[in-house]
Order: C-alpha cells, then sequence, then structure tokens
C-alpha cells in the first residue's frame, strides 16, 4: 500500500506533523523504532504549552502533565570553589511561553495518540534502514524486515542519527563539535517531597533547576533538575568532543552533579527508576553542516535537522514548530502534484526566516561566546565576583561591564532573542535588571 506521506520517528516533531497532515485529508503513516513513543527519548521534560496549542487547540485539556513551570533557579558554582552564586525569576508571560513538565514516556504516547485519532497510522517496533529512490526522488522507506513501504513524501523525524536525512543524501553524521550527548536519570521521589523542595508555591506549581560550572566538572555543559509530579528529571550533557578533551564519560560527570553538596540533600530519599542516555545536534544546520533540510520527496524536522538551540540544547519547540510547518507544505504539494525539491523548498526557507531560524542563529552565537570567547567555569567565576557587587549597584550597568567581557557582544545577541533560550536568556535580564 503507498501512503500520501511516511514520517519517521514519533517524536515532537513527527507526531505533530501526523496529526496535522492526517487532519487535512492525508494518508499518513506514522513509523517509531521504540516499541512505544517516548521509550527513547532523554529530554529535560520541560514543553511549551503555547506551541502544543498550535497542535492541538485545547491543550492540557487531557495530556498527563506533570507540573507547572513557574520559574527557575540557576546556580553559577566555578571551580574549585567554595563560593558560588544562585539567581532565580519567575516564567516569562504564560501567554507567551507557558513551560510545563512532562514525564516523555508518558506524553509522547498520548502525543502520537492525538496523531491517530486524526487518522494517521502508528507502527511501532519498526527500524527503518534506508530510503527507496526512483532516480533523485524518495519514493518512500525500507525497514529492518526487508518491507518497502512507498509515500509521495518521506519525512525524517528520526532524531540526530536520521537515516532519513544521511540516506536521501541531506548531510552526513555531525561532527563531535557540533554533537552533544546527554545522559538522564529519572529520580523516583515523593509526590509530598518535590513540592516541599522545588514547589513555587502555587498549585502544581514548581521551580526548575540549571547548574553551571564545577557540579559537573568545568567546562563540559550543565546539569539540571526538572521536577515532576512523583520523581524528577536529572540531566546534563556535553559536547562529543569535549568528552574526549576532559577525559570522562556521562557518569562520572552525573555522579559529581548528584553529589556536589548544592545538589545531595535536595535528592535525599530518591532513587533512580530509569537511565536514558541520548545524543542531540548543537549547531545551526546551515553553518555547512547541513545545506538542504529538504530534497525530492523528502523533508527532516527536529534533531534529524539539527533544529535544537546549541546554548541550552531544547528542541522540543522547533520540532512541534516545523512539524508543522512541512505537513501544511506536504498538503500543498500533494494537492498540486508536485513533490519536487523545488516545491518543498519552501519549507526551509520558512524555517530559516523565521523563529526557528533566528533561534538556532541566536543560540549558536552563544555557544561560541561561551564556549571559546569565555568558558563556563570563567563566566561561572565571573558572575559569582560579580554577584555582590551587583546587589549593591541594582542598575549600575558599568558594574557587569567590568566583570563580564564583550558584554557588548553578548548583549547585541540577547537583545533579539524570544525563543528558546530560557532560563539563560533570562539569566541576563536578572543581571542587567539587579535582581
Amino acid at each position: 500500500m503507498a501512503y500520501d506521506v511516511i514520517v519517521v520517528g514519533a517524536g515532537p516533531g513527527g507526531s505533530a506533523y501526523a496529526k496535522i497532515a492526517a487532519e487535512e485529508g492525508l494518508n499518513v503513516l506514522l513509523i517509531e523504532r521504540g516499541r512505544y513513543p517516548g521509550e527513547k527519548n532523554t529530554s529535560g521534560s520541560t514543553i511549551w504549552g503555547n506551541v502544543a496549542r498550535e497542535i492541538i487547540p485545547d491543550f492540557p485539556a487531557d495530556a498527563p502533565i506533570e507540573r507547572v513551570v513557574d520559574g527557575y533557579r540557576m546556580f553559577w558554582v566555578p571551580e574549585p570553589g567554595p563560593d558560588w552564586s544562585e539567581f532565580s525569576g519567575a516564567a516569562r508571560d504564560k501567554s507567551f511561553v507557558d513551560p510545563l513538565d512532562v514525564y516523555r514516556n508518558e506524553f509522547d504516547q498520548w502525543w502520537a495518540d492525538q496523531a491517530v485519532q486524526a487518522g494517521a497510522e502508528l507502527k511501532t517496533s519498526t527500524k527503518v534502514v534506508n530510503v527507496l529512490r526512483e532516480d533523485t526522488k524518495i519514493i518512500g522507506v525500507l525497514t529492518e524486515k526487508g518491507e518497502k513501504i512507498e509515500g509521495q513524501i518521506t519525512i525524517g523525524a528520526d532524531g540526530v542519527n536520521s537515516i532519513i536525512a544521511r540516506m536521501s543524501g541531506l548531510r552526513a553524521k555531525w561532527p563531535a563539535t557540533e554533537n552533544a550527548l546527554c545522559i538522564k536519570y529519572d529520580w523516583v521521589m515523593d509526590e509530598k517531597t518535590i513540592t516541599d523542595r522545588w514547589g513555587s508555591g502555587m498549585e502544581d506549581g514548581v521551580l526548575i533547576e540549571v547548574y553551571w560550572g564545577a557540579t559537573i566538572g568545568g567546562n563540559a555543559g550543565y546539569f539540571w533538575i526538572f521536577p515532576n509530579r512523583n520523581s524528577v528529571s536529572l540531566g546534563l550533557g556535553s559536547l562529543m568532543s569535549d568528552y574526549v578533551k576532559y577525559g570522562y564519560n556521562t557518569h562520572w560527570y552525573m555522579a559529581n552533579a548528584i553529589n556536589h553538596p548544592l545538589v545531595k540533600p535536595k535528592l535525599k530519599g530518591g532513587k533512580i527508576r530509569e537511565i536514558h542516555a541520548h545524543a542531540i545536534p548543537l549547531t545551526d544546520p546551515l553553518m555547512g553542516y547541513m545545506n538542504y533540510t529538504y530534497g525530492d520527496g523528502v523533508m527532516v524536522v527536529g534533531d534529524a535537522a539539527g533544529m535544537v538551540c546549541a546554548i541550552d540544547g531544547a528542541g522540543w519547540y522547533g520540532a512541534v514548530k516545523a512539524g508543522k510547518l512541512a505537513a501544511k507544505i506536504s498538503v500543498k504539494a500533494i494537492e498540486t502534484g508536485d513533490t519536487s525539491a523545488d516545491t518543498l523548498a519552501r519549507y526551509q526557507k520558512k524555517w530559516s526566516e523565521g523563529d526557528i531560524g533566528k533561534t538556532l542563529r541566536i543560540g549558536k552565537d552563544l555557544e561560541i561566546w561561551l564556549t571559546h570567547d569565555v568558558g563556563i567555569n570563567e563566566l561561572a567565576k565571573m558572575v559569582t565576583a560579580f554577584n555582590s557587587r551587583a546587589m549593591s549597584h541594582p542598575f549600575d550597568f558599568s558594574v557587569i561591564q567590568q566583570t563580564i567581557p564583550n558584554l557588548d557582544k553578548i548583549m547585541g545577541i540577547l537583545r533579539p532573542a524570544r525563543f528558546g533560550i530560557l532560563p539563560f536568556l533570562e539569566l541576563f535580564g536578572s543581571l542587567v535588571g539587579g535582581r
């Protein structure tokens, strides 16, 4: 049986695409290699409610939401210590971002089910190993079991190691300098303890936490704590090249983080339920590593297309927005009978010139500034040294300029930023405002 569209990967972007395309009347096959959607994720588990409503207007309705994110705590912990700085703040306008914590193993199943209810067919435990071609055109996929499945358009939503992106010739593997490895512990705790330690004071409201600096071993990356209802997501990530440079693996960094004096007391009484590890791209995909996110009969979205903000690893927003955009373009292409690269090129033009592209460019600029111009541990030292001075001079911008080098450059990057850089962006807002 030939389908209108074949979507490989039932994650945020793939399921969003499948739902929109099915609602528009297309015959959609959604393929997932895991036993169920969400089995193979390692996300920090915070999503944006406002973006979800672009796919499901009455969201969250019956969605399995764990907690409402009302704000954040950010810790800068320079090596070797003992001084450290803490900044906290409220989440931005909820009508704009509306961050929510979810348990992705459950949420992704629910998210994919919305596509099924819209008419898409879900096929799990199915690994795609290649694409089918007719001359230069992609006309479907080949599964590990030798099954050939044809479709007018194939969507690669299959993650950082995307078979669709690579086998269709859109890109090679990301280099180690543009690819991060993340690990996440699902840390079980009782609901009351989580509320006591991370509660915001509002119903179901929590504060997420991010730690920069010596907590996970110098300049390697950052560590996060995102509370759910009966567990917290503990995670960290760093560029593949940094693991080689510093000589430690993810479990060493995680052990260092969860046993840090700032962290260990908060985790008392909990235990590991699951461990996930996964790679994510931290790049601007159009900087030469991937010149095209489309081809004859094919488009790629989300991690497969490198749509992850390089400064904080946030990818849910970009994946869902790209999935919706690709679906709308697919509908028009199939209606006109033209699924060529020339027609699908509108997809890349729209995402690269819109909010997704802006977020990726800003995130990469920030990541380069942070890791190359300054260094995470050096910035942690600067922030800590600056903190007491800023509190006594709350509106004296010169104090910040004296403490953080190249501030004009970083503020030029931050001012136009609106998406995807929470809570990193808000830290600088806190500094400037003296909070």
